[in-house]
């Protein structure tokens, strides 16, 4: 098993492992924008699209695209996935085959509870409606914890699972109930005799972490995402370049590193789960340059990464994938006459095979521009 030796990780050698790997997001969880639409919630969407869910799984991601990723060179996969995939008839089971797909080519998988019972913020990507629930009722977190003691059930003994992201970007202003369920998880997975590595994410989406020390124990990493400065990397302001000035801020490759400075001073590892940028098109305002100075400041602080994220529809606002789908057929994407994957209900009335096709990842084209930096820093 990994485990945590002060800032490091290491192996059952002894030798340090630095994790450097991808995010395999809107796959077991999915997120509108990642299929070039509108951010909804995916029970909602799953209403519109009885059936497609469990088909496109099938598509999206299959046992090729864990020998893609190793050839790659990524030492690691971060593996989103919605809680309600654990309650469906055969979700576990495919949770488990997929982990086994990464595991089996001694690649290590860190598992990532993308949406919790209730929601753990009021956004799309935990599966919400508009509520942060999980922090209202009790019962919400009664079911999240004995969700997280079947997978360890599951996974205790696969030393190539990396660790478990228990909670991805809790939003809450109730902070002790947050890290009460932090304690409680921490809790339930040592008393099954799991000794995995937990990453603990900050509160505000990953940020704000300064409360996580207090419940620090054996074995447990800090986890943060990086996304700044949002209006750049998210393309929500168009006419921004990097380096450049964004309101009061300078940004660039220095101001990046003081920002960053302040996650060095915890005395245990620290894991970005998440960073990424939305390329709009081929470095036209300097987005890989943004890449190369985060993944050099990365390795200086010696932190563990995985970039957001593996494949998406190209073009886009939000961080986009390493494999971008640009031939989208009239199915999905920004040009369709409903957006995005809100207009696939209507296309499977159509051509159903047509539809899933499409998701296969021989149908996305390599960033190479973008991979030929993450390359350089990979271990």
């Amino acid at each position: 098993m990994l485990r945590v030796e002060g800032k490091n990780i290491i192996d059952k050698a002894g030798r340090k492992v630095r994790l450097t790997g991808i995010s395999i997001g809107g796959w077991l969880m999915i997120e509108g924008y990642i299929l070039g639409g509108r951010n909804i919630a995916e029970h909602i969407f799953k209403g519109m699209a009885p059936g497609f869910v469990e088909k496109f799984r099938k598509v999206f991601v299959a046992q090729n695209d864990a020998e893609i990723i190793k050839k790659l060179g990524f030492n690691c996969i971060r593996l989103p996935f919605n809680y309600r995939l654990l309650e469906e008839p055969e979700g576990f089971e495919f949770l488990k085959k997929a982990v086994l797909w990464f595991t089996e080519r001694k690649m290590y998988v860190i598992l990532d509870m993308h949406a919790v019972p209730g929601s753990q913020n009021q956004d799309w990507h935990s599966d919400s409606d508009g509520k942060a629930l999980f922090f209202e009722d009790e019962s919400h977190r009664k079911h999240y914890l004995n969700l997280w003691k079947q997978l360890s059930d599951a996974f205790k003994d696969n030393e190539y699972v990396a660790g478990y992201d228990v909670m991805n970007e809790p939003v809450t202003d109730k902070l002790d109930i947050l890290k009460q369920a932090y304690k409680d998880v921490i809790d339930v997975i040592r008393k099954n005799g799991d000794q995995h590595i937990i990453f603990l994410e900050g509160n505000m989406w990953a940020q704000q972490v300064d409360f996580i020390p207090e419940i620090l124990s054996e074995n447990v990493a800090i986890s943060i995402h990086f996304y700044e400065p949002t209006k750049f990397v998210f393309n929500q302001v168009s006419n921004l370049t990097y380096p450049g000035r964004i309101g009061d801020i300078q940004w660039n490759k220095a101001r990046i590193a003081k920002y960053l400075k302040q996650y060095t001073k915890y005395g245990v590892p620290i894991y970005v789960g998440e960073f990424g940028i939305a390329s709009r098109c081929q470095h036209c305002k300097k987005e890989y340059d943004w890449v190369r100075d985060v993944l050099q400041i990365f390795k200086q602080y010696r932190f563990h990464w995985t970039y957001w994220t593996y494949k998406s529809v190209g073009g886009m606002k939000y961080p986009d994938g390493l494999f971008q789908l640009f031939d989208q057929s009239d199915i999905i994407g920004l040009g369709t006459e409903h957006p995005g994957m809100e207009n696939i209900p209507f296309k499977l009335k159509e051509d159903p095979q047509k539809v899933y096709d499409i998701f296969a990842t021989d149908r996305f084209i390599l960033n190479r521009k973008l991979m030929n930096i993450i390359k350089n820093y990979l271990c």
